[in-house]
């Protein structure tokens, strides 16, 4: 059996381990982000939805799966080892894959950089296969909040080394608040943010260890002559270019 590829660090995860899936393909909870990146021909689909205030923007890991080949073939891999099988099989997968990697040893996993959960039997995989790793922190950003819902209310908490943000914006939003989960939501300015009283997380540390809700700004390669391209210009006329550990 093959193993999921399992990553160590990036500009921005410094010191975490990293797993990912295609997105769009496999976001069944994205909504005003929902971007696909053809799988032979690195072409961006975007498929947003807007909101109530008729905002979209692109989903920024979509963009790198267009920019970088490697990181589209990855996700692939993950994802073709995945799909089709039974909830056990995806355990015995993942576990597999875990104890292959350093992660092994103890750290940090985010699970999805792209992608997200994209059945309640995949994401049950998670959660069993994370609670046989005490030492590991696990942590996901998800708009498939009706999948954690769901497993809440059937387990009654998630495993103790697991740490959820809802991401804001997407088809489930209306199920956050059953969560007991915090939110993450998308600003086009930093303004924005400053008015509700969020902090602007810029290395996961509050995904990873906060309690709060919390902002992110606008990122990745957003298209050409509309509100989110407009805003991330202003965003890098301002001094933001982007995430990363600095």
């Amino acid at each position: 059996m093959q193993n999921l590829k399992i990553s160590f660090e990036n500009s921005k995860l410094k010191g975490i381990w990293h797993y990912s899936l295609p997105s769009g393909y496999t976001c069944p909870g994205a909504s005003m982000c929902k971007t696909f990146c053809n799988v032979n021909t690195g072409k961006i689909v975007d498929k947003q939805t807007p909101d109530a205030n008729g905002m979209t923007y692109r989903c920024y890991a979509a963009t790198d799966e267009a920019r970088y080949p490697s990181v589209r073939k990855s996700r692939w891999h993950n994802f073709d080892l995945l799909r089709g099988k039974t909830q056990e099989e995806m355990v015995a997968v993942i576990t597999q894959s875990i104890n292959a990697s350093g992660v092994r040893r103890g750290g940090t996993l985010r699970v999805h950089i792209g992608g997200d959960y994209f059945s309640q039997n995949y994401f049950n995989a998670w959660m069993e296969a994370a609670a046989s790793f005490p030492q590991i922190v696990f942590y996901s950003y998800t708009k498939s909040v009706h999948f954690l819902v769901n497993y809440i209310r059937t387990n009654g908490a998630l495993p103790d080394n697991f740490v959820f943000t809802c991401s804001n914006g997407g088809k489930y939003d209306d199920q956050i608040p059953f969560s007991n989960v915090k939110k993450a939501s998308v600003f086009f300015t930093q303004a924005e943010a400053d008015a509700l009283g969020l902090e602007v997380d810029h290395t996961d540390d509050f995904a990873i260890s906060g309690s709060r809700d919390f902002a992110l700004l606008l990122h990745g390669m957003q298209p050409k002559n509309t509100k989110a391209g407009e805003a991330l210009k202003a965003l890098k006329r301002n001094g933001f270019h982007g995430y990363s550990a600095k």
